[in-house]
């Protein structure tokens, strides 16, 4: 005898199918769309890791992938990753071609001075190839940033954004200017630095503030190097692996919280010498070189009127009389006849 439930389900077949198609289209539509976009690129399997080129860009340089290979070997050795993930390199031409590849990946655009971005969780990098060509020393320092975020991801898992921008900066050496280091000095005076366990909330979209900030992360960053050791981090991010958050494995490794490490840095960076640098920044901005200008015209017209009045006297000035290599005076002509 059937169901009521069978006849129900035969009667309205096509209704299941509908929305089993419903279904199955939201679960596996946002991956398929993503596969489907990046077959347009053409892939290129490296030794370590693959390259999805964008339609127009050729092959990338053989120092490239050189580059590539070395960066992240010693990355992962640095970071204590023993992962064998391949990650994947986006190259893209320009910013445009940059936000189209994030937009496909289902990440956020990003501003125009932003020239790579890392998807951690994906294991993917999309860089702007035109940026490394133009920019070959902050291209090869963009490069090893992006991939060093991937291989904190490896090492440690999810982690506050402030510890991958310092790490990632601190690896790539991407030190800020003197000015921002002078700033940050000037504010660890006054005790108006953001707290670094902080960072996180705060951290803006604008290119100033951000690089304020970022120059921040950094700093601390290198700080902890110098201070309690190269294999810091790597012991940390192991610790993150294992479950802790990046504050209790930092407790944990470094002896004390993050709190106290933070404030002796701040001491210390406090007390590092700004007047100087004050001096070349006034010389160097539009004000001073303006200052330079009035000052340079006018040593030139004070060095014109002294040339002047040394001209006048000269005119001004009647020889005395006095005897030639002969004896004689030929300027004096009393002894003459007519």
């Amino acid at each position: 005898m059937i169901s009521k439930s069978t006849i129900k389900f035969l009667q309205f077949p096509c209704l299941g199918r509908i929305w089993l198609f419903i279904l199955l289209f939201l679960t596996v539509s946002p991956l398929s769309a993503e596969q489907d976009i990046l077959e347009k690129y053409r892939r290129i399997e490296e030794k370590t890791f693959d390259c999805a080129m964008a339609p127009g860009l050729g092959d990338p340089s053989t120092a490239l992938r050189a580059r590539v290979e070395k960066a992240l070997g010693e990355l992962r050795i640095w970071l204590g990753s023993d992962s064998a993930r391949r990650p994947l390199l986006v190259f893209v031409a320009g910013h445009h071609g940059l936000n189209s590849a994030l937009k496909t990946l289902g990440a956020d655009p990003v501003p125009r001075w932003v020239p790579a971005v890392a998807l951690t969780r994906k294991g993917i990098a999309v860089i702007d190839l035109e940026h490394l060509i133009r920019n070959p020393g902050k291209g090869s320092a963009t490069l090893v940033h992006e991939l060093a975020h991937l291989v904190l991801e490896e090492a440690g898992g999810r982690l506050p954004r402030w510890v991958h921008e310092g790490i990632a900066q601190s690896v790539a050496r991407q030190h800020p200017d003197p000015s921002t280091r002078r700033t940050l000095i000037l504010l660890a005076r006054k005790d108006d630095l953001v707290p670094i366990t902080d960072l996180d909330q705060v951290l803006p979209r604008d290119h100033f503030r951000a690089s304020l900030l970022y120059a921040e992360a950094l700093l601390f960053i290198d700080w902890t190097r110098r201070r309690f050791g190269e294999n810091l981090h790597a012991e940390i991010l192991e610790k993150c692996q294992q479950g802790l958050s990046w504050s209790v494995g930092f407790e944990q490794v470094a002896g004390i919280s993050i709190e106290q490490a933070t404030e002796q840095w701040r001491q210390e960076l406090s007390g590092s010498p700004v007047f100087v640098g004050l001096i070349l920044d006034l010389i160097l901005s539009w004000k001073g070189l303006a200052l330079l200008v009035v000052i340079a015209a006018l040593t030139q017209r004070y060095r014109r009127q002294a040339r002047l009045k040394k001209m006048r006297e000269e005119e001004q000035w009647n020889p005395p009389a006095s005897p030639t290599s002969d004896g004689r005076n030929r300027m004096d002509r009393s002894d003459s006849t007519n």
